[in-house]
């Protein structure tokens, strides 16, 4: 154990494997940190739209609900006081009972949806009773009305004083094949009022079987266009519309445990905790609202009337959501500490390889004394200018400027090298003339050497200074978007400096025709590069191999409209009519194959219309050149 924790210390004593961990571990802190950030957003983000439609699926299911029991209440109400009720109850007679069976009749094939109304007398017997058969609202026969005098709902109902109404718990009526076997359940609601004689007395009660499966049907499509999530209960627990068909109804089918309080007993026990609400637990996502079938102001309270409508998100989506989430986050974390382990790599070899630098000039300036501290400046400026241009680098949208700055900055750098290299020879063979005895012509050979390298040092750090400062300013207009007050003709310059080596390598010349004196309140990265990319596009496709072309960057103010107007001319071969309409499309070019991605011009009408809010017009002739103008507010 000693040696390996003396083997650790070994390592990272080293250079190299100090700055690795030095750089790398705060980088994989960091992505740690986001990674978590990450994961906990985008589930909030893959979560939310799930829960939302949820609620939603269960406010739509209150109003379905709501809707069909107050149209219900509103037929018992408006059958209780029609006015053959009241005669029938007052005179007993065939004639009264005929008048209102045809009533309750032509009200059951308006509505529908009523399996049974029936009237039945203060002793239980049916009175008056409407059957809708296949559609068809058909009344019994004198012989086949019963008695009904022990059913549950009338025991119930007779105990209600006047205004109250009575709503049964679901029941199940089923309709049988010749053979016997049951055909079809159908759901029924009994809804039913006490009926009283002018004196108040207890005439019996008012009773309409309603058939539910519409309503259970509509909520079964809301549940559908929600993803199938939407369930009622009853007050037990048991299914009346559950999460597959065969779980609704057990209590009137003899199955006991098919309840939710069986099948998720501590999510049952949540359930009752509050009126309404929504929890995440063990078994998923629940959204709940318990809910009164009848009419709260006016109907008793019993333990069937309470119902329980809940969405349910199950855990295995939860775990599937989670899961995607994680594999993203993963792989967004793998590919990060890829890059930082990368990046860490090569900045702890720079490191490593400027300490070693560092050390071999430090150990060298012992012999240089006063004129070596000059060049160990010199060095140390070198290193700062590589060190930026390694950083502007990064700008991969700056490649054409890093291009010409780099191709700017050789010379100087060279000669300041060459330099360099000269005045330490020059060191050496000072060293040894010492040793051997010095002479008048050597030392003062020697001070001219050095004062002559000197001047060629100074003089390079200052082009590099100027160019560096160039570059910077535009490096960071064109990083930063930032509006700002600049001179036209300054960022003109700089746009120009940097197209130099360009220049080189054909004989085009560019004029400036810009007065110093004009200044914008605009956005100098954007207009700089817009004029680049125009400039650059002449020097490119206006003019024909061996051809001398000359681009012009004019810029003048239009006082009367209050802008600025920049136009950037050539004297090259021109364009046409079919070509001036695509020269803006994307991936538009003249020249595919040869270097041409047909964007330069697109991303230029971009920003100029986007960024700078300017208006980018184009004219041209065929053998007369192009001229492309830019106008835009001055403020």
């Amino acid at each position: 154990m000693g040696r390996r924790i003396a083997g650790w210390r070994t390592a990272l004593s080293r250079p190299l494997p100090r700055n690795l961990l030095v750089l790398f571990l705060p980088w994989s802190l960091l992505i740690i940190v986001l990674s978590l950030l990450l994961y906990d957003r985008m589930l909030n983000d893959r979560l939310e739209p799930l829960l939302e439609a949820q609620t939603d699926s269960l406010n739509e299911g209150v109003a379905v609900l709501e809707r069909h029991l107050s149209s219900l209440r509103g037929d018992l109400q408006f059958l209780s006081q029609q006015p053959l009720l009241n005669r029938a109850v007052r005179h007993a007679s065939d004639d009264s009972y005929a008048a209102l069976s045809e009533l309750f009749a032509e009200f059951s094939n308006s509505r529908g949806n009523y399996q049974h109304i029936r009237w039945l007398d203060e002793h239980g017997m049916e009175r008056v009773r409407i059957d809708n058969v296949s559609g068809k609202a058909r009344q019994v026969e004198l012989a086949d009305l019963q008695n009904d005098s022990a059913a549950y709902y009338f025991v119930e109902t007779m105990h209600l004083y006047k205004g109250e109404s009575y709503l049964s718990r679901f029941d199940l009526e089923r309709h049988y094949r010749p053979d016997g076997s049951v055909e079809t359940l159908v759901p029924i609601l009994r809804a039913a009022v006490p009926v009283f004689s002018e004196r108040g007395e207890r005439r019996g009660i008012l009773i309409l079987d309603y058939r539910a499966e519409r309503m259970l049907e509509r909520l079964r499509e809301t549940s559908v266009a929600y993803g199938g999530s939407l369930q009622l209960l009853d007050h037990e627990g048991y299914w009346m519309l559950g999460e597959s068909p065969e779980h609704a109804w057990g209590f009137l089918l003899g199955k006991p445990d098919l309840t939710l309080a069986s099948h998720q007993p501590s999510s049952w026990r949540r359930l009752q905790n509050e009126q309404r609400g929504s929890f995440i637990d063990a078994a998923g996502f629940w959204a709940y609202s318990h809910f009164r079938p009848s009419d709260a102001a006016s109907a008793t309270s019993n333990a069937a009337d309470h119902w329980l409508l809940l969405s349910h998100l199950p855990a295995r989506n939860l775990s599937e959501l989670r899961w995607d989430v994680v594999w993203r986050v993963l792989l967004f974390f793998s590919v990060l500490q890829g890059v930082g382990l990368l990046i860490s790599v090569r900045r702890a070899i720079d490191e490593a390889e400027r300490l070693r630098a560092e050390h071999g000039l430090h150990v060298s300036s012992r012999a240089l004394a006063a004129s070596n501290e000059q060049l160990q400046r010199t060095v140390e400026q070198l290193q700062r200018t590589r060190r930026a241009l390694l950083q502007a680098e990064k700008l991969s949208s700056l490649g054409t400027m890093v291009a010409g700055v780099a191709h700017e900055l050789n010379t100087p750098i060279g000669a300041a090298s060459v330099a360099a290299s000269t005045l330490e020879r020059a060191s050496q063979e000072f060293q040894v003339a010492m040793r051997e005895g010095l002479k008048r012509t050597t030392l003062e050979r020697f001070v001219q050497r050095t004062d002559d390298g000197l001047s060629i040092i100074l003089i390079s750090l200052e082009r590099m200074s100027q160019l560096t400062r160039a570059f910077k300013q535009l490096a960071t207009d064109r990083a930063s978007t930032e509006r700002r007050r600049f001179g036209l003709r300054e960022l003109v310059d700089e746009v120009v400096l940097l197209l130099q080596p360009k220049l080189r390598q054909n004989d085009h010349r560019i004029a400036v025709e810009v007065a110093p004196d004009i200044v914008l309140d605009s956005y100098p990265g954007p207009l700089g590069q817009v004029v680049q990319n125009l400039v650059d596009n002449a020097l490119v496709h206006a003019f024909d191999p061996g051809v001398k072309g000359l681009v012009i960057v004019r810029g003048q103010v239009d006082d009367e409209r209050g802008q600025c107007v920049i136009e950037i001319i050539d004297d090259g071969r021109g364009m046409d009519e079919e070509l001036l309409g695509k020269i803006f499309d994307p991936f538009f070019t003249t020249r595919r194959g040869q270097g041409g991605t047909g964007l330069g011009l697109h991303i230029t009408h971009q920003l100029a219309v986007d960024v700078l809010g300017a208006e980018l017009e184009v004219d041209s002739t065929p053998g007369e050149g192009s001229r492309f103008r830019i106008r835009f507010d001055l403020n």
